[in-house]
């Protein structure tokens, strides 16, 4: 897979434009691919890049995915980019050989070090102008599935923020140099700070470009000057391109530089003195609205006045943009003279220009000003009550919007912190122990204002001196016109203070009580405790296995036993959404079994989980709580009435059913008063206006619970839920339902700020709300590597879909007649033949009917595969996990036939290339495709592999997981296999899934080999010939379908 990049060139290389029509600049579209190459060892000039798409490809490339435009043009540069160090294959090196290697691609795991070489690439070059078009076709999100690398996602909201420049009337014509041109205004608070988030943020591809091919080269550095010019392209090229001269009987200097502005090389015709006079008027005009985009600005400092006086200082000096907290008092600026002066890292030249014109300025947005500027070197000035007032309310934003720095005394720096509000001093009551969200806490409250505590007295005596800015304690605060109306109310309301309250408080910003901020929080050392562990900042004390329990914990699920129960404690939904492969099952196992050993579990628990798990439920229940009364509500026996689903739940703790029957059964399982409510593979909801998402949301809600108490909401999920926002709302409407309010609150609030303009402090705050009620752990965690073994092996069980019962039934059914009446001689092969059969139509039925690759996976019978196969559903539930998680994975299938169907399928359901290695795949196909998985960093996260030709003789360690979809019943085969991934070179841990279809010979035979496991090599070493000569009681046994 092919990704785009961007870059801009600062200067265009010679041949890429008409003669006469050449750019100064423009944005450089390239492309890297993966293929197999050769590293690279440096000449005089820049290798080209290995991994880059030619002119040819790129354009076929961006014809294809319809981002071709008329504009762009041929061109090729020399980009410092991150490379990896390698040596040519068959060559030793040694540390005095000269460097070769190959640049990195995105999404390759990065080396220990990581040089930086210059690569010449080929590319398509846009001006300024058709460059902000094209940008505007790309979207804010979806990127990795459009081909789009991260450095294009940082363009479109660089091209975002000119259009809103553009919108809000935020730029300026200019004249210099002789040419005409159009410049943004940079200088508005919130502007400043977009500019120095997106320096910050800017990928080090976006200026990398140098137009010199030989070998010299420099990291790339961030830099707000750097990308406050790209902005300053970009305007101008969108204006130029839109603007239209149509002033008539104009001064003829006007005249030219209107002509100018329209013109595509901004070029003025104007003789020397003229262009002169242009430019100076101009850049005069520009400079007393917007100022410069410079490393430094005039500042004003406020300080209050001495005990005992009313007069306020001013002082001034110069602020570094970049980080504020730097400034230089007038002074030292004045001292300076010409020379440079000084500013933490920074160089100022002609600082005290910079400070004169700044003050300029200043005058514009406040006019006491004017009285400072008497002196030659200006360095303070006094300000009346009244005026320091203004300043405080009005005159800061209105200074800071044209480029001047102010700094407040901290009680008056404005914001929620200068507002009347409230400080909080609570504490746990002795007897508690902290287990109700409703309980009472003892506290004290005060008034605060600008970090000082009053009481309703001190707002009263202070109103009464009818001046807005007041001297309390010592410190200069704000008073406003309604603050003692709305401390009195308070006062008169008297409101009780929960745990709730301070849950709420301590989880996000700027919250209030009775409508007044709380400024300021204190909790006693009971209730801190309850509090750190309830924000996550300390972890809740973990919990042993529970007495009952048939194993073993390990450290980490000992801690997500405590977790789940101490937010059961609060009546707190908790979505445990640990990786795969580190039991999720067992701890809510373990869960239920700690509430029944603490004689907690008083009604039973519903269980909701897709189908084809639930058998797996079932025997994890057996083996590791065999105290917990189990029960499945599914299939045709089940009840269906309230009286006999009551008679059927007596003495009953965990009930398992299916979303389906969740739906269906919606009236009769709501009549049970359940304690809990447990949704497994919690994606399923994720649709909120699906009807089993409704289902399983009405059915958890935090007061359906009867007589007994409220129930409990535990989502079970393997996939990063707090990357899917669209998701999310369902997840935490089951679990927690006022923490994201209602879904149109969310769309507005989250979902559309984040989706559609990648806001980040939207998703930070999103993150932070949901943040105490998920627990998601990595397999790649340090905290969790110590507590795993570096192979992990599960089974998987599943059932049979009806049409597969079916198809089972009457296979051996008709198969033991024939093998019966067949003579001694045919029995072997024929026995051997029906378990082929059956282990096909676990598999598939499509498989045992030999039903064609394409027919199958096409059209209507590609939405209906799945549901013909519980092992397919289960394989498909598991993969959403390891695509979502992004990992790769391998998946063993004994049968080609099964490879083809399954191939079809998987490209058809996640639209991406599924490689499948098996007997007829070339020499050079088969390197191709190994290469590809091992080495690509987008290559295919699946890879489908027959046994036999794809068991031996590979290096895959690329593969975090792998399948056996179906059982070769020789472990040392399956153990081979699974070697392709589990081998020196390997640095996670790999998860080995052993697919089991309950009830079937699947199971029988598993079973007969774990308890052989003694003679397993001696009774299975030469395959499945062993079977062959089972006598027919036996062999009855055998292949029998049983309920289990």
């Amino acid at each position: 897979m092919s990704l785009l990049h961007a870059t801009w060139l600062p200067a265009v290389p010679a041949g890429s434009f008409a003669k006469g029509k050449a750019p100064s600049a423009g944005l450089l579209i390239w492309a890297d691919t993966w293929r197999v190459a050769e590293p690279v060892q440096p000449g005089a000039e820049a290798p080209l890049h290995p991994l880059g798409l030619d002119l040819d490809e790129l354009a076929t490339w961006l014809d294809d995915n319809h981002f071709w435009s008329e504009d762009l043009r041929q061109a090729s540069a020399t980009l410092t980019l991150p490379s990896r160090q390698q040596g040519a294959k068959g060559k030793k090196t040694s540390d005095s050989a000269a460097w070769s290697g190959l640049p990195m691609q995105a999404g390759e795991p990065l080396p220990k070090e990581i040089s930086w070489w210059p690569w010449q690439v080929e590319g398509w070059l846009l001006k300024p102008g058709p460059a902000a078009t094209w940008l505007n076709l790309l979207p804010l999100s979806g990127f990795a599935e459009a081909g789009l690398a991260d450095d294009l996602r940082w363009w479109a909201h660089l091209q975002r923020w000119c259009l809103s420049l553009i919108a809000r009337g935020r730029w300026l014509p200019d004249a210099g140099e002789g040419k005409a041109t159009w410049r943004p205004l940079l200088n508005r608070e919130d502007d400043r700070r977009r500019l120095e988030d997106l320096a910050g943020q800017m990928p080090q591809v976006v200026a990398a470009a140098s137009t010199d091919p030989h070998l010299a080269c420099g990291r790339p550095r961030s830099n707000r000057l750097f990308v406050a010019s790209l902005v300053e392209k970009l305007v101008d090229g969108q204006l130029r391109t839109a603007f239209a001269p149509g002033g008539e009987g104009l001064d003829p200097l006007l005249a030219a530089w209107e002509a100018g502005l329209a013109s595509h090389d901004g070029k003025l015709e104007l003789d020397d003195e003229d262009s002169e006079r242009l430019g100076i008027a101009s850049h005069h005009w520009r400079e007393a609205v917007a100022g410069k985009v410079a490393p430094a600005r005039a500042c004003l400092e406020l300080f209050t006045p001495p005990e005992g006086e009313e007069l306020w200082e001013l002082r001034f000096g110069l602020q570094a943009e970049a980080d504020p907290s730097l400034r230089v008092a007038a002074g030292l600026v004045w001292a300076a003279g010409d020379k440079p002066l000084a500013l933490g890292e920074l160089s100022l030249e002609q600082p005290g220009a910079l400070l004169l014109e700044g003050m300029g300025r200043a005058l514009l947005a406040f006019e006491p000003i004017e009285r400072g500027l008497d002196a030659a070197t200006p360095e303070a000035m006094q300000l009346t009550p009244a005026e320091a007032f203004v300043l405080v309310r009005t005159a800061a934003a209105k200074l800071r919007d044209v480029g001047v720095g102010v700094v407040l005394p901290p009680s008056l720096s404005g914001g929620l912190a200068s507002r009347l509000g409230l400080a909080i001093t609570a504490e746990l009551p002795e007897k508690s122990r902290g287990f109700t969200l409703g309980e009472s806490l003892e506290w004290r409250w005060d008034f605060m204002i600008g970090g000082v505590t009053l009481t309703l007295k001190d707002l009263e005596r202070l109103s009464a001196k009818r001046s807005p800015l007041v001297q309390h304690k010592g410190v200069w605060i704000e008073l406003r016109p309604l603050d003692l109306k709305n401390a009195e109310k308070f006062c008169a309301a008297e409101p009780p203070f929960h745990l709730d309250d301070a849950l709420r408080i301590t989880g996000n910003e700027g919250e209030t009580l009775q409508r007044l901020p709380v400024h300021a929080f204190n909790s006693g050392p009971r209730l801190q405790a309850v509090l750190e562990q309830y924000h996550q900042q300390k972890a809740p004390d973990p919990l042993p296995a529970p007495p009952g329990f048939a194993g073993q914990l390990r450290p980490y699920q000992e801690r997500g036993l405590g977790w789940l129960a101490f937010l059961h404690r609060f009546d707190q939904g908790a979505c445990l959404a640990d990786d795969m492969g580190l039991g999720k099952t067992i701890q809510l196992l373990a869960f239920i079994q700690h509430l029944k050993a603490e004689e907690e579990l008083k009604r039973p628990v519903l269980l909701v989980a897709p189908t084809s798990v639930l058998t797996n439920w079932k025997r994890e229940a057996a083996a590791f709580t065999p105290d917990l009364e189990v029960r499945e509500h599914y299939g045709p026996r089940r009840p269906n009435t309230d009286a006999a689903l009551k008679k059927a739940l007596k003495g009953v703790d965990l009930v398992l059913t299916t979303y389906g029957l969740l739906q269906r059964d919606s009236e009769l399982l709501e009549a049970v008063d359940w304690q809990g409510v447990v949704i497994d593979e919690a994606q399923a909801i994720k649709n909120h206006n699906a009807k089993q998402s409704m289902a399983a949301r009405d059915l958890g809600r935090p007061g359906r619970g009867g007589k007994g108490g409220s129930r409990f909401r535990i989502a079970l999920t393997g996939t990063p839920v707090e990357n899917r926002v669209s998701e999310l709302w369902a997840l935490m409407d089951f679990l927690n339902p006022k923490v994201l309010g209602d879904e149109p609150f969310f769309r507005q609030r989250y979902r559309l700020p984040i989706e559609r303009y990648g806001d980040m402090s939207s998703l930070r705050d999103l993150k932070g709300r949901v943040g105490p009620f998920i627990l998601r752990r990595l397999k790649t965690d340090k905290s969790i590597i110590s507590d795993l073994p570096e192979k992990v092996e599960l089974s998987e069980w599943v059932g049979l879909a009806p049409e597969q019962k079916k198809l089972y039934n009457t296979t051996v059914e008709q198969s033991l007649d024939a093998i019966a009446r067949a003579p001694l001689g045919q029995k072997h092969g024929q026995v051997l033949a029906l378990l082929t059969k059956l282990k096909q139509i676990c598999n598939h039925p499509a498989l045992a009917l030999k039903e064609d690759p394409e027919a199958a996976a096409q059209g209507e019978a590609a939405s209906s595969f799945a549901a013909r196969s519980a092992k397919v559903q289960r394989l498909e539930e598991i993969l959403e996990e390891v695509i979502e998680a992004g990992d790769r994975a391998l998946l063993f299938t004994q049968f080609a036939e099964w490879g083809h169907l399954l191939k079809a399928h998987l490209e058809r359901k996640w639209r991406q290339e599924v490689p499948f290695l098996y007997g007829n795949t070339s020499k050079v196909e088969r390197q191709a495709m190994v290469d590809r998985f091992q080495d690509d960093p987008r290559g295919p996260q699946l890879f489908l592999l027959s046994l036999k030709a794809g068991g031996v003789g590979l290096n895959l360690t690329r593969a975090s997981h792998v399948f056996h979809i179906d059982r070769w019943w020789n472990p040392a085969v399956e153990n081979q296999a699974t070697d392709r991934a589990y081998r020196i070179g390997q640095q996670n841990r790999v998860l080995v899934h052993k697919f089991i279809t309950s009830g079937s010979v699947e199971e029988r035979i598993d079973r007969m080999i774990k308890e052989k496991s003694k003679l397993a090599e001696e009774i299975v070493g030469s395959g499945e010939d062993w079977l062959g000569g089972l006598e027919m009681g036996q062999l009855k046994e055998l292949v029998a379908l049983t309920d289990e």
